[in-house]
């Protein structure tokens, strides 16, 4: 009897070691499959897909160079809508912005300006610049202040920026901007400094890869080829119909 129990033992041993090794197979197989997803590019053959109450768009600045709207607006992506880099830091301008905001209403597209915080530089001047450069019309998207790094001068300097251009935005605007950042990053650092803020997360891990997170744009690739571009766009979903974002811009 002992020896049939010992035996019986193994074999149930044996199935649980075979099980965790399938089951651990399928995980790192999944994990491998998103983030291969993630590095292939979407071609202009193969249409971005847009989710059931999902809007795709684009994000451009001058890493693109010379875009051709014209052609931009055959492409076979289902593009609704496209955020435009205007300014970075106290001084910095895109010097593709004017034509980007010019051409992008002309093609049709909803469009949306946005300014990259350096964290080591002055908050209200950086607001400032934006503001000089950024004329917002009805129909436009609200303004949006892009968070990727952390200032020299640590954790709380960073905080307190931030919420200063968001005010100063509100107040001259009369909106809240949007505010973009890494899913890590804004985990990290941002939870509670964007209140009332709408936001537009990058993590390119795959669609509808943000659970738990109360966000309106999800960046989901890097990779994306546009008919009119040159190289590699980033590719988004606004969590809502093509209406959802008409209402959420700057009334008429």
């Amino acid at each position: 009897m002992r020896r049939a129990s010992a035996s019986s033992s193994r074999r149930r041993r044996g199935w649980l070691t075979f099980t965790v090794v399938i089951a651990s197979v399928f995980a790192v197989g999944y994990a491998f499959s998103n983030r291969l997803a993630a590095l292939i590019p979407y071609p202009e053959w193969m249409p971005v897909k847009n989710e059931p109450g999902h809007t795709f768009g684009i994000d451009v600045s001058h890493f693109q160079g010379t875009i051709d709207w014209e052609k931009v607006t055959a492409s076979h992506h289902p593009i609704a809508f496209v955020f435009i880099r205007a300014t970075m830091g106290i001084d910095g301008r895109d010097n593709t912005y004017q034509a980007n905001w010019i051409g992008a209403k002309e093609a049709g597209f909803i469009r949306g300006a946005y300014h990259y915080y350096r964290p080591h530089e002055n908050s209200t001047r950086q607001f400032e610049n934006f503001k000089q450069r950024v004329q917002l019309e009805p129909g436009d998207l609200p303004p949006v202040i892009d968070v990727e790094a952390m200032s020299p001068y640590g954790k709380e300097n960073l905080r307190k920026g931030v919420q200063n251009w968001i005010a100063l935005c509100e107040s001259h605007y009369g909106v809240k901007p949007i505010v973009y950042s890494g899913r890590s990053f804004y985990r990290q650092n941002l939870v509670g400094v964007a209140d009332g803020c709408h936001l537009w997360l990058a993590a390119y891990s795959g669609k509808k890869r943000l659970s738990g997170l109360n966000y309106t744009f999800h960046q989901f690739s890097e990779r994306v080829r546009v008919n009119g571009i040159t190289g590699n766009v980033d590719g988004n979903d606004f969590k809502g119909t093509i209406d959802d974002l008409r209402r959420l811009a700057l009334p008429h």
